[in-house]
């Protein structure tokens, strides 16, 4: 069985010191040998052969303390480099660098802890980025669950309101014309709350899954927010509301037609069904060299600030029963959102302190 690599620094550096144990030993006994000898057998005048046979063993001496120091500087950088070995086996950190001497062996080990710390973070980088993007896959089907699930919640009134009406004129042979016609209007309108929730759904779909194959171009926002203002003005007297545009006569931004439609047609719609003003206040509130600043208000009842923070989810809706009266599909904030994010920008609300809501948001300028 082959040795691991802690046993086999032990074995090199027992047997490295038991080597120089064993010369210096070999050196000593060599000496009183041969000191022996030369008094024994030569003649004390022979001072030459003593002066020659001091050197050779002052010599000797010194290579063994030299060796020795060598050895010892050679053990201290083992030992450091045993240490940074158990922690590379467990996969730590090395929180500070060993102390290394400057010689190869510990140029060579400081090199080795580099790469190793460069290894260990690209390792960490790696897995960070993996959990960052399995999260964010795990959250994506979150969501689409969610709105699957919200979407079957949502289609289940105007369906059996739908099949309640149709029931009841497929039963009733003898209904009047007046209330056949009124049941046929309310399944009319039921019929219409479900085009406009799959179109929202479509939209969302749209910002989700195919961003990259909607097309930007230069679209003249002012133009834009006449024309809604201009549908608002055709409303009847109970639902239309004053639009105040604030705006230059020309404000191109980069974007696609149909996504900025959505976000003013949606906040106008949202400020007609909920707000309870009479005024729209769409102005201009700061350009620079990269986004336009835009500010969309209403002189309504506001919201209260446990709702403002979840005004722009999904399906939230602050009062579900009027929310459904009025044919609402709870998607049209969240489409706002989506529609400023995706054209690179940021949007956020608060209520006005003379009253309304006021959503603040940045659009992209075309140059």
């Amino acid at each position: 069985m082959a040795m691991d690599s802690k046993t086999k620094v032990i074995s090199y550096r027992g047997g490295m010191y038991l080597l120089l144990t064993l010369l210096l030993l070999s050196l000593i006994g060599g000496f009183i040998v041969y000191r022996y000898s030369l008094l024994s057998h030569l003649n004390r005048e022979n001072l030459l052969d003593e002066v020659i046979f001091y050197s050779i063993i002052g010599v000797a001496v010194a290579t063994v303390v030299v060796a020795l120091l060598l050895a010892v500087r050679l053990n201290r950088n083992l030992r450091s480099l045993e240490r940074v070995a158990n922690v590379m086996e467990n996969g730590g950190t090395l929180d500070s660098m060993p102390e290394f001497a400057n010689d190869e062996l510990g140029d060579l080990s400081r090199h080795i802890i580099d790469l190793y710390g460069r290894l260990h973070q690209a390792s960490n980088d790696i897995e960070r980025e993996h959990n960052k993007a399995l999260h964010e896959q795990q959250e994506k089907l979150r969501i689409k669950r969610q709105l699957t699930n919200n979407i079957n919640h949502e289609l289940k009134t105007p369906v059996a309101a739908i099949q309640g009406y149709l029931e009841t004129m497929i039963s009733s042979k003898d209904m009047s014309n007046e209330e056949r016609t009124a049941f046929i209007e309310k399944s009319y309108a039921h019929c219409l709350r479900l085009t406009q929730l799959l179109q929202d759904v479509s939209t969302i779909t749209r910002l989700e899954d195919g961003s990259s194959h909607i097309a930007c171009e230069s679209v003249d926002l002012r133009a834009l927010i006449d024309e809604i203002a201009s549908d608002v003005a055709l409303l009847p007297d109970d639902k239309r509301m004053r639009v105040n545009i604030e705006l230059p006569e020309q404000m191109f931004v980069k974007g696609n037609s149909t996504l900025l439609i959505s976000i003013f047609k949606n906040l106008t719609d949202n400020a007609i069904a909920y707000s309870g003003g009479r005024d729209i206040y769409v102005r201009l509130v700061d350009k620079d060299n990269e986004f336009y600043t835009i500010s969309f208000a209403d002189n309504g009842i506001g919201v209260d600030e446990d709702h403002i923070g979840h005004i722009f989810e999904r399906f939230y809706r602050i009062d579900k029963g009027r929310s459904r009266k009025l044919g609402g599909t709870g998607l049209g904030l969240s489409i706002v959102k989506n529609s400023v994010l995706f054209h690179g920008g940021d949007i956020s609300v608060k209520n006005r302190k003379i009253g309304g809501l006021e959503f603040t948001l940045t659009l992209p300028i075309y140059s």
